[in-house]
């Protein structure tokens, strides 16, 4: 009795099953980043499981990051990039390396002022000096999914021949600064809730939680290069951080 009951035990339950086999066509690229899975009572039917059963191997793949359910949409599939090969700790773009979605195009503006009081101080200017104000909007799709407040000293831009009335010139130097080696940061991450302005940028209710990014970026010679704030819808961001004791 003891040996039946150990076998039944350790059966495995339906939804993992319904569960590892979604894992493995999502892995194979049956279904990908983007695209909609089939709806639960066509998945149910198909697996010949209750849409109870269904349903606990949807949440399971929701708590995983793998899916994303959206009302009046269904069941959508995330992005299933190795999250273990980029991490907070390292310089990036985490608009980009996080998002649980793949990010389609990014639209680019860029305005000038003299620096605010803060800004003369983390970026070591003079009041007289002139500051780039980069707007960057990044989309997956036709949805908004992040957007970024980049201030860059005008003699950084300046001494790097970048074409200031080509924006894809402009977004291509920020790019490959954020990709260039030597570089530290200093880093906060906090939650906030979206104003009115953040909140018609990115296409969501106002007071919505948005994760922020603040951060100052300087050279290995500690010269700073830029100062800028990066918005992230909470429900579509993973960050990953890889943490060890020396």
């Amino acid at each position: 009795m003891n040996h039946l009951l150990k076998e039944k035990n350790v059966k495995i339950p339906l939804y993992v099953t319904v569960y590892e086999t979604i894992c493995q066509w999502l892995k194979e690229g049956k279904y990908k980043p983007g695209d909609k899975l089939p709806g639960e009572n066509v998945l149910a039917e198909q697996f010949q499981v209750s849409r109870g059963t269904l349903r606990q191997a949807m949440l399971l793949l929701q708590e995983d990051g793998l899916i994303s359910n959206h009302q009046g949409k269904g069941n959508i599939v995330l992005s299933n990039q190795n999250l273990e090969l980029n991490g907070l700790e390292k310089v990036g773009n985490p608009i980009i390396d996080f998002c649980v979605q793949p990010i389609d195009r990014a639209v680019t503006t860029i305005g000038f002022q003299p620096p605010t009081q803060k800004h003369q101080e983390v970026l070591k200017l003079r009041p007289s000096s002139i500051v780039a104000v980069i707007d960057i909007t990044y989309y997956c799709k036709e949805t908004p999914v992040g957007f970024a407040m980049v201030y860059m000293p005008h003699e950084f831009l300046d001494a790097g021949r970048v074409d200031l009335e080509n924006t894809d010139s402009v977004y291509e130097f920020y790019s490959q600064l954020l990709a260039s080696g030597g570089l530290y940061s200093e880093t906060k991450l906090r939650i906030v809730h979206a104003r009115e302005r953040l909140a018609d940028i990115l296409h969501i209710p106002q007071g919505d939680p948005l994760l922020i990014l603040e951060e100052e970026l300087y050279t290995e010679y500690d010269k700073p290069v830029l100062s800028q704030k990066l918005y992230m819808g909470a429900d579509l961001y993973e960050i990953s951080l890889h943490r060890k004791n020396k």
